[in-house]
């Protein structure tokens, strides 16, 4: 075992490695302007938007159902053909968006 102190070895390690000023690091997450975009198409933000509101959509007439149901009153039909659309359709949306980010990917 060495009896140098551990501060004393940094110091002359530190003093030993190469520092070069034109070092560039590859930043992962680049700043806000710098005219790089996330390539993030318009018609899938959209279509991101569409599936997240028909999906909150399609879980407010359901829970609209089971309350009126739980009432014993009349629920109109149009609503449960609502919930019955509405999610289905927000599910094979995002499941749609999940298979064409992986489909970039895999090529990108």
């Amino acid at each position: 075992m060495s009896t140098t102190p551990p501060d004393a070895v940094r110091a002359t390690a530190a003093a030993q490695s190469p520092q070069s000023e034109d070092v560039k690091f590859h930043d992962p997450q680049p700043q806000k302007g710098s005219g790089i975009s996330n390539g993030t198409s318009p018609l899938r933000r959209i279509a991101a938007a569409l599936a997240g509101v028909l999906a909150l959509f399609g879980l407010g007439t359901l829970a609209a159902v089971l309350f009126l149901s739980l009432q014993g009153r009349t629920v109109e039909p149009w609503l449960v053909a609502a919930t019955f659309y509405a999610l289905p359709l927000a599910f094979v949306l995002m499941a749609g968006l999940v298979i064409d980010s992986i489909r970039r990917r895999r090529r990108g």
